[in-house]
């Protein structure tokens, strides 16, 4: 019986999830430090893509710290019209961090609950921040040219979601994955595949 369950839960999570992969090659799950990534570090940063009005723009993710302990949120930097932005900026607010790429169909099935929490929790103690995983930018830019998202929208490569993987403990290398971090800076649910609106309403609620 046990046997049966477990297999039942792993079929649910490949039918709600996507395993990372490049953007021209076949999916496959995501694998830390592969050839095609270099380590990241504290002081990485990535070709900047500098977000404005505009259609198809975002912020990319530029240096990638770490957590202050069990539990606690890693923090990061993103420039955003020319002001550095950090996560801890945000804190004394509910955080939801939703990694996602634009192949994963799971991920973009969850895109407009995420809109619509947006715009309902907009000027309340929430942020929600969209982390894309896409290897290629292009992507990103020619998805978000038709697919107007209501909150930040950020670009990395992989290395911080691995992180906050280690810090929930996460074994499942898949996105979507949704991390919800409280007021205090705790990342308090660590989320796998793709949800629907009143899923993530119940979750946030927990910690308003």
């Amino acid at each position: 019986m046990y046997k049966f369950v477990t297999l039942v839960l792993f079929i649910a999570i490949l039918a709600f999830s996507c395993g990372k992969k490049d953007d021209t090659t076949t999916t496959q799950n995501v694998k830390p430090q592969t050839q095609q990534q270099a380590p990241q570090t504290n002081d990485q940063t990535t070709t900047p893509q500098k977000q404005d009005n505009t259609p198809g723009a975002f912020y990319v993710v530029k240096n990638i710290g770490t957590s202050a302990g069990e539990k606690q949120f890693v923090d990061f930097t993103w420039s955003e019209n020319d002001k550095e932005i950090k996560l801890s900026d945000y804190k004394g607010k509910v955080i939801l961090l939703n990694f996602w790429a634009t192949w994963c169909p799971p991920c973009k099935k969850e895109l407009p609950a995420l809109s619509e929490i947006s715009n309902d929790l907009k000027g309340k103690n929430f942020q929600m921040i969209g982390i894309s995983v896409d290897e290629n930018p292009d992507a990103l830019v020619n998805f978000l040219k038709s697919n107007a998202l209501p909150y930040t929208i950020l670009h990395e490569n992989g290395g911080l979601l691995e992180k906050y993987m280690s810090v929930t403990g996460s074994s499942q290398n898949v996105i979507p994955q949704t991390f919800i971090i409280d007021k205090n800076g705790k990342v308090v649910e660590n989320i796998v595949g793709s949800r629907s609106k009143d899923d993530f309403v119940s979750l946030i609620n927990k910690y308003m």
